[in-house]
């Protein structure tokens, strides 16, 4: 159980920071270009899709090193059902889904041997009471880059943390970076730290789009920084992860 939830918490890592980094305008949408894998398809297109339809969001990322493929659409449905349904379509085509569905997570992954890519889908609560689904192919063969120590983070970090995990993206002319660690500090002083020190960065708070639990910064340059928080289920400390993303889309 403990590797099935390392790989799908790695997966689902680094579809979450491309996710991020176009969710602020720094990864744009793609069509396939030259030398590009072919797209990735699930076994069966989800029937219950929201009017919007797929939205392709790149076909040639590299996130922490790995080529990726990433796509994502809405329903109304649960996260446990999106999950159920896959698993489903993938067993129909003759794979053996790893699946992990646990609170409001779902994820199923198969590895396709003919073509050496993982395939994935991780659906999870979106606006508006929708769940957001992710359908994506990875690269296995490109080992990932990860970073553990905060202090090669381009973001600053409190001293008083733990379990540092950092990523990047990259697509044209952007780049993206991430980071997600816990901390004894409570959202409130969280809040607090980041808006004093990206202040003193040259960062401004976008306060129309901040809320509680995501604060929203930019520079005149165009660089924006995104900090979502959220208070542990045993009520003391925070969860807190950034993305930070500089270039302009093409």
């Amino acid at each position: 159980m403990k590797v099935v939830r390392a790989v799908c918490g790695g997966i689902v890592g680094l579809a979450v920071l491309a996710i991020g980094a176009w969710a602020g305008g720094g990864l744009s949408a793609a069509e396939a270009g030259p030398g590009a894998p072919p797209r990735a398809h699930v076994a069966q297109e989800y029937p219950r899709q929201d009017q919007s339809g797929l939205v392709r969001i790149g076909d040639r990322l590299v996130v922490s090193g790995q080529p990726m493929q990433l796509s994502v659409f809405y329903t109304a449905d649960a996260p446990a059902t999106v999950a159920a349904f896959y698993a489903s379509s993938f067993r129909e085509k003759g794979f053996v889904p790893v699946e992990r569905n646990e609170g409001q997570l779902g994820h199923v992954s198969v590895f396709d041997p003919e073509d050496g890519f993982q395939r994935f889908i991780s659906a999870v609560p979106g606006p508006r009471g929708q769940t957001l689904v992710m359908v994506g192919m990875v690269d296995p063969r490109h080992a990932p880059q990860l970073v553990s120590a905060a202090r090669k983070a381009p973001f600053p970090v409190p001293e008083s943390h733990r379990g540092y995990l950092g990523y990047s993206a990259t697509d044209s002319s952007v780049r993206a970076d991430s980071g997600q660690f816990v901390t004894p500090l409570s959202t409130a002083q969280v809040r607090d730290y980041y808006r004093r020190e990206l202040a003193a960065r040259g960062f401004a708070e976008r306060e129309s789009d901040s809320a509680a639990g995501l604060l929203e910064f930019k520079k005149p340059s165009g660089e924006t920084l995104t900090v979502a928080i959220q208070a542990l289920d045993e009520r003391q400390g925070s969860a807190v992860f950034l993305s930070e993303t500089r270039g302009e889309a093409r």
